[in-house]
């Protein structure tokens, strides 16, 4: 989908923020086993992982970013008429977490407010709908909540899940924009392979039961009950690497591009040789290639959403610049945006990302 630039919108404020909480690779160590974890560790790249604690939900990422977002930018939140929190990780089945959000945010009943259940490639999806409900005038100004607790489904001894995610959030404002602004938007599903990474039970189709919450050991030592997420990590490494590159260069030839345009390609933060093998094949150099899942590691759904923010905190985006995002997961599903900087502006909010003490709020009712 190529915008009409003379309609479109851009992003007028960004701000991430991780949990407290590392878990280190020494942790695991003793967990796990040092050889494992090093193992894991060489292919990943991960040495540490921000991991909500007990009774921190992706909601309450997602308010903190928002309030963080929101004061530093004194935005008057009586003009955003849109709200979506886009997460894996809602607080209930009923109502949708955005509209918990809507409240505790103090935006106005005027705000539509509902909520995308996305998993990794969730950024680029959220910024397509948000982009074209404003190019349709249905509203002006949208904030984008992108937020995960993974963590939360993941069993403490699967070693091959645990030792890779984290958890985060990242809160973005969209607004019009007659300078710069997104270019093209590319989406695709392959739900073929669904099967490749979900988790098994727990919800309408197979009922959480005593059967379900059983944990038992894979033949790898991997263990995890069917209530927990599982991965097929061969088959998504497989996807990632042939599927990728493919819709990264189909986005650019259907908006008339070359990489040759691009000054930074960002993907979701998953797993550091799986993205240098992407980099590879599309024969991007180094220094339009960015890395920040070191001490993250995979957040899910707000990974390139915080890879952005990191990427503009540490001097890697400038006003003027394009820079092209791109994810991919469960679904299996991939999505692409080119988005083109509006020369006069940042949108960044300039901050650690890593809450400090006490700053993380609640969004419980």
């Amino acid at each position: 989908m190529k915008s009409n630039p003379s309609q479109t919108t851009s992003i007028l404020g960004i701000c991430a923020v991780l949990p407290q909480r590392l878990l280190t690779n020494s942790e695991l160590e003793e967990r796990f086993g040092t050889e494992e974890i090093e193992s894991i560790t060489k292919i990943a790249g991960i040495r540490g992982r921000r991991v909500a604690g007990p009774g921190q939900c992706a909601s309450d990422l997602a308010l903190t970013a928002a309030e963080r977002l929101l004061t530093a930018k004194n935005i008057d939140r009586s003009r955003i008429d849109l709200l979506l929190f886009v997460s894996q990780s809602s607080d209930y089945r009923i109502p949708p977490t955005a509209a918990i959000l809507q409240a505790k945010l103090g935006l106005p009943e005027q705000c539509a407010a509902f909520d995308i259940n996305q998993a990794c490639s969730a950024y680029p999806y959220a910024l397509s709908v948000a982009h074209s409900m404003i190019v349709s005038g249905v509203v002006k100004n949208a904030l984008v909540l992108n937020a995960d607790t993974l963590t939360a489904l993941i069993h403490p001894l699967d070693r091959a899940l645990v030792a890779l995610h984290g958890d985060g959030a990242c809160a973005t404002l969209l607004g019009p924009s007659a300078n710069g602004g997104f270019e093209t938007f590319s989406l695709g599903t392959d739900g073929t392979r669904a099967g490749h990474l979900l988790v098994p039970a727990g919800a309408s189709r197979r009922p959480s039961s005593e059967e379900t919450r059983r944990v038992e050991t894979d033949k790898y030592g991997n263990s995890r009950s069917a209530e927990n997420l599982y991965m097929d990590g061969a088959a998504i490494f497989h996807f990632s690497l042939f599927k990728v590159p493919k819709a990264i260069r189909h986005a650019l030839e259907g908006a008339g591009m070359s990489l040759g345009d691009i000054d930074l390609v960002i993907l979701h933060q998953a797993n550091r040789t799986m993205m240098e093998m992407i980099y590879k094949s599309l024969k991007v150099p180094a220094e339009k290639q960015f890395f920040c899942l070191e001490s993250m590691g995979n957040c899910s759904g707000p990974s390139a959403a915080v890879a952005l923010f990191e990427a503009w905190r540490l001097g890697r985006i400038r006003p003027g610049s394009r820079t092209l995002v791109c994810s991919f997961g469960a679904g299996l599903s991939w999505g692409t945006a080119v988005i083109r900087w509006p020369e006069d502006s940042s949108p960044l909010v300039d901050l650690d990302p890593v809450l400090r003490e006490g700053e993380l709020l609640s969004a419980a009712l």
